[in-house]
């Protein structure tokens, strides 16, 4: 009787802890999709300043550079890279948030009345 309640436990605890391991896997994997959209925003905002300083270098040499503030091409480039950074601080806002959810504590009660136990 007492070997059927220890393989239970132990079935138990295995399967607590491959549920465990599923939630990790989820975690990471929602974590890691907001990394590569954080990595790809970032990319366009690199895209816009090096946009933005050929610009200004080409109209420094066409001796425009008293018209660089009013251009067109460079207002757009500023406009996309501010989007690019509110889009970066949503996507961190959401590691962070990912991040603490898993930091909660699951309902553990049936492991600590187990584990007090013993097996």
């Amino acid at each position: 009787m007492e070997k059927d309640n220890m393989w239970e436990k132990i079935k138990k605890n295995f399967k607590d802890g491959a549920a465990l391991s599923i939630e990790k896997i989820e975690e990471y994997s929602k974590i890691g999709k907001l990394k590569i959209e954080e990595f790809a925003a970032k990319k366009k905002i690199e895209r816009n300043y090096l946009d933005i300083g050929q610009r200004v270098f080409d109209l420094i040499e066409s001796q425009k550079n008293s018209e660089i503030l009013e251009d067109i091409f460079i207002k757009k480039a500023i406009e996309n890279i501010r989007q690019l950074n509110a889009e970066l601080a949503e996507i961190d806002s959401k590691i962070k948030k990912i991040s603490e959810e898993a930091k909660k504590p699951k309902n553990t009660s049936n492991l600590d009345s187990e584990s007090s136990v013993g097996i």
